[in-house]
């Protein structure tokens, strides 16, 4: 019997063995229940795809251009705007909070109107084309496709020569383009080489690219920011239009450019001089035997910003307001869901659902891009705590430090909170919000329509520099008692003697093993399914030990698997 008994536990010890072998291959700590769980120091328990964003800008050396304070968007699979910064010294830097699964974003630059696939977080270089080699890239041969143009009610046409009747080319053969070796407003045609010849076509005389060749005229144009602008010609075959803004004659870089290629296009180009510009090229390129003829360049004064602050309507969110001009959006993408345990210093069960609130925040920025206001919506979504938890946030920069005061009022449902620099109270504790009682953690105190807090935040004057909400609970009895996400530090207001007590770590609202107290999610279209009363994070999903334990390194997507019966969706699907 004792053989046997002595067979069973070398079997045992081997098979632990193995467990210890196959664990360590997947740098994967015990994680079959949260508590026991190991996550790396620095993991800061984000589902997202959060951080900054270094944008470089690479412009052809051939075709330079100055980008300087102008701005680069983010946009969605909509087209919509999500974020925008300026432009300095040709790159531009992002703090974005966006979904982990994300698709269809992508950079866009209203400067060449050129778009790039979003590529996450870090550093990035967007490379711009050169617009004239298109003339070689897009080539697709002789076409018999003629076009007349419908100039009317387009205003003066400003181009001199504009029917081709003379031939008084200024000549720059063998030279790349070049828009300042001609005379502003004197209304001569500048080309490029002499791959051209004069020609009749329907008994007029034309400007014709030669066969299996290429070429370029232009004419130099005094303009006024803000002022409308058109331009377009009579052609036949593979033509392109192109207006090139200047600051001025001297200048040997463009400030933005519109193309067309008038086959697909032959309307013609209709834009706004942008800001800055006093200077317009407008070229043509022509290709294998094209030819043009009645070019047509009109500036009417037109009221484009109607409410002057610099900001053409088309891109001016609040046309009519000086005061606004662009929408952001915290997150960039989708909501943010929080999810606390409230026994800070002390371990709780880890079902994180004491507190779960549902954040969308939608922020203006006049035309400088300095915060003007913020409207925020939160979401009450589960309250499944013993104990009564007040919410509240302050404002941080993008180092998660206290920024100076730029909070000027607020109206709604939050107040401002006396011991914080940029601080604010939402609720003292859930009942101040909830219009009838329910828990979202229990089946039977449920409801698919939570209450909400919305507030407006005022700012007063800010450089625009990145702000960050820092959400967090205080014990309603105990204001003191902060618990925050990881990465961000308690408030003036935090009682720092329980910092490093029980099973806190310096204050960090991390545990030894790296164990956190609250977490986020950003979650695009659907919200998050919180965990059952006393389910604990790795019973009601099963792939969130990999997740954590590898620090966010492997199975992303964790939430989108719950074990079922294990949590509430409050979704109602």
């Amino acid at each position: 019997m004792k053989k046997i008994v002595s067979l069973l536990a070398l079997a045992l010890i081997v098979q632990a063995c193995n467990k210890d072998e196959d664990t360590n291959s997947n740098t994967i700590v015990d994680n079959t229940s949260f508590e026991t769980l190991v996550a790396p120091s620095d993991f800061n328990w984000s589902s997202s795809e959060s951080g900054q964003i270094e944008v470089s800008l690479i412009a052809d050396p051939a075709m330079p251009i100055d980008l300087e304070g102008g701005l680069l968007y983010i946009k969605d699979a909509n087209n919509r705007i999500i974020a925008q910064e300026k432009i300095a010294g040709n790159k531009v830097r992002f703090n974005v909070n966006l979904p982990v699964v994300n698709s269809g974003l992508k950079y866009f630059l209203p400067a060449t109107g050129e778009e790039w696939p979003f590529a996450g977080i870090g550093s990035v270089s967007l490379n711009l084309i050169n617009p004239l080699d298109l003339a070689f890239t897009n080539k697709t041969g002789k076409q018999t496709i003629s076009h007349k143009q419908n100039s009317a009610n387009r205003g003066t046409n400003i181009l001199g020569n504009a029917d081709f009747e003379l031939n008084d080319f200024y000549s720059n053969a063998g030279s790349t383009y070049n828009p300042t070796s001609g005379i502003i407003d004197e209304g001569k045609w500048i080309i490029v080489d002499n791959d051209y010849t004069w020609s009749t076509e329907g008994g007029s005389k034309v400007v014709k690219a030669k066969d299996n060749r290429w070429t370029h005229i232009w004419q130099l144009h005094t303009v006024n920011p803000g002022d409308s602008i058109y331009f377009n010609t009579d052609f036949s075959g593979d033509v392109r239009a192109f207006l090139f803004f200047y600051t001025n004659a001297n200048s040997t870089s463009h400030l933005a450019y519109e193309f067309l290629q008038l086959p697909s296009n032959p309307e013609g180009i209709k834009t706004v001089v942008p800001a800055g510009a006093t200077v317009v090229s407008a070229l043509l390129n022509f290709v294998d035997g094209a030819w043009v003829d009645n070019a047509f360049l009109s500036n009417p004064a037109a009221i484009v910003d109607a409410d002057g602050d610099g900001v053409a309507d088309g891109d001016d969110a609040f046309p009519n307001d000086p005061t606004r001009a662009y929408i952001t959006f915290f997150p960039a993408a989708g909501r943010q869901t929080l999810a606390f345990e409230d026994l800070w210093p002390s371990k709780g069960d880890y079902d994180f659902n004491d507190l779960i609130v549902n954040v969308k925040v939608s922020l203006t920025r006049d035309a400088s891009l300095n915060w003007v206001s913020a409207d925020y919506e939160i979401a009450l979504d589960a309250v499944g705590a013993g104990l009564s938890s007040g919410l509240a946030m302050r404002l941080v920069d993008a180092n998660k430090q206290t920024k100076a005061n730029m909070i000027a009022s607020i109206s709604g449902a939050a107040s401002a909170d006396p011991d914080v620099t940029n601080g604010l109270i939402i609720f003292n504790n859930p009942d101040e919000l909830r219009s009838q009682y329910y828990t979202n953690t229990d089946p039977n105190q449920s409801t698919t329509t939570p209450d909400t807090a919305k507030f407006t935040i005022n700012f007063s004057a800010n450089d625009g520099s990145t702000i960050l909400p820092d959400f967090y609970i205080f014990r309603s009895n105990d204001r003191g008692r902060e618990v925050h996400l990881p990465g961000f530090a308690g408030t003036a207001a935090a009682d720092a003697s329980l910092y490093n007590t029980d099973d806190d770590v310096n204050g960090t609202y991390k545990t030894a093993n790296g164990l956190p107290w609250a977490m986020e999610l950003i979650l695009d279209g659907t919200s998050f399914q919180h965990p059952n009363e006393m389910v604990d994070m790795i019973e009601a999903y099963p792939n969130f030990g990999n997740w954590a334990s590898s620090g966010g390194g492997s199975n992303a997507d964790w939430y989108q698997t719950p074990a079922p019966g294990k949590t509430i969706d409050i979704s109602g699907s």
